[in-house]
């Protein structure tokens, strides 16, 4: 378990029973008080965010807080679909010889945008899921 926390705030919960008995359950094998298991499991599944984030990713941040580990590896899995890949290195290449016409141009402006997003998300999921570790680890 974590360490015990200095400052406390008394918070009345109601858990679902499935969950509430597995909270007990958990306490008793380990010889701790309730309030110490959800507090630890809290620690590990809502780590901090930085302060400094824009309002907007921290929003985002804090729902995929409630996504459980599996869902965030897959995200930081995630890749462009095949023929995006395909279309995204065709037009880069001709992106690089200055041969994009109009309708490609708006093209390669979309997959680079659909890129950027893939590719923060995969950043979004990585940070939780360290996060996540070293919460556990502590």
């Amino acid at each position: 378990m974590h360490a015990k926390a200095t400052n406390t705030r008394r918070m009345s919960v109601q858990l679902p029973t499935y969950l509430s008995r597995r909270v007990e359950r958990t306490a008793r094998l380990t010889k701790c008080k309730v309030s110490e298991v959800v507090a630890s499991a809290l620690a590990t599944s809502l780590p901090p965010l930085p302060d400094e984030l824009p309002p907007a990713i921290a929003e985002e941040l804090a729902g995929w807080m409630l996504l459980d580990d599996e869902a965030l590896r897959a995200i930081a899995r995630a890749f462009l679909p095949q023929r995006q890949q395909r279309r995204f290195a065709i037009l880069l290449h001709k992106q690089e010889t200055d041969q994009l016409n109009a309708r490609e141009r708006t093209e390669w402006e979309a997959l680079q945008q659909e890129y950027l997003h893939v590719s923060q998300n995969k950043a979004k999921a990585h940070y939780l899921l360290t996060q996540r570790q070293k919460a556990r680890a502590t």
